[in-house]
């Protein structure tokens, strides 16, 4: 399987576009056609429906996505455990949802790398659905999540409990009546989309929804608006003036989860760098 189809046919997929696509990878235009041809070969599917003006994955394509997820994953893990630095003991691969990214698993990065200075680490974001999957066929060692997948197949740990807050851009002493004109939604998970449909029923839909708190956080500094924030990540921005909690507002609490494959042979390391969380 050519590594490089494999990462051509996730950039157009990214893009839905061919030429978005060579330009991001600096190859011709030709080269991505050939390389996505010969993958759809090597397959046996179109993994792209191509019409006039528009490009969207096939039923195949769509599931060819956490496959080639995984073998890119899986090819830059082996790269690095072969190419690693004689002094490197260990490799450890690792990934989590974007929102805990600025929460706390960044901080975390930089707390193990300190920490543990001979090992080889690969880090990166996914989606709920694709950490589960890469956690069960091995590609991964550590997936961060909010929601504990139901299998007896994985190891759970429950992480620190996180605060939501709402927070605004502007100071006031209650929700306003048109607030949720002005709402960012953010995903945080299940468990709070319904805790946060129960409390709110008549919010619909967003202005802006996202998978990012930073984004939602930005946003608020530039323009009139409410979102529901991790407290860790706007508490600088709240004492600065820059953002402002909402009084009595309900505050949800949000766990999150580490997993990993109970019977992996890194299982000691993995429980030790997880209790630095």
């Amino acid at each position: 399987m050519d590594i490089n189809a494999l990462k051509t046919f996730l950039e157009v997929a990214k893009t839905r576009h061919f030429g978005q696509a060579s330009e991001a990878l600096f190859v011709s235009q030709s080269t991505v056609s050939a390389r996505i041809k010969a993958l759809e070969d090597a397959v046996g599917a179109d993994l792209f429906i191509r019409e006039r003006g528009n490009i969207r994955l096939s039923p195949a394509g769509e599931s060819m996505i956490t496959h080639a997820k995984s073998m890119m994953t899986l090819w830059a893990r082996a790269k690095q455990e072969i190419s690693a630095p004689g002094d490197t003991r260990h490799t450890i691969v690792f990934g989590g949802l974007p929102g805990l990214w600025d929460i706390t698993l960044q901080n975390w990065l930089h707390t193990i790398s300190k920490s543990h200075p001979n090992l080889a680490v690969t880090a990166d974001i996914y989606s709920a659905e694709s950490l589960v999957a890469l956690v069960l066929d091995g590609t991964i060692d550590i997936a961060f999540l909010y929601d504990a997948p139901q299998s007896v197949n994985i190891q759970t740990k429950q992480l620190r409990t996180i605060k939501l807050r709402l927070v605004s851009s502007h100071p006031v002493a209650r929700l306003e009546e048109n607030w949720a004109d002005h709402f960012i939604g953010v995903d945080w998970g299940m468990s709070f989309a319904v805790k946060f449909a129960a409390e709110f029923p008549n919010i619909k839909s967003s202005k802006l929804m996202t998978s990012l708190g930073r984004i939602a956080q930005e946003h608020l500094k530039l323009s009139k608006g409410f979102a529901y924030l991790a407290e860790p990540a706007v508490k600088q921005a709240v004492k600065d003036g820059q953002l402002f909690y909402v009084p009595e507002a309900p505050v949800f609490k949000r766990s999150a989860h580490a997993i990993y494959l109970p019977d992996s042979d890194k299982t000691e390391l993995i429980q030790e760098l997880i209790e630095t969380l």
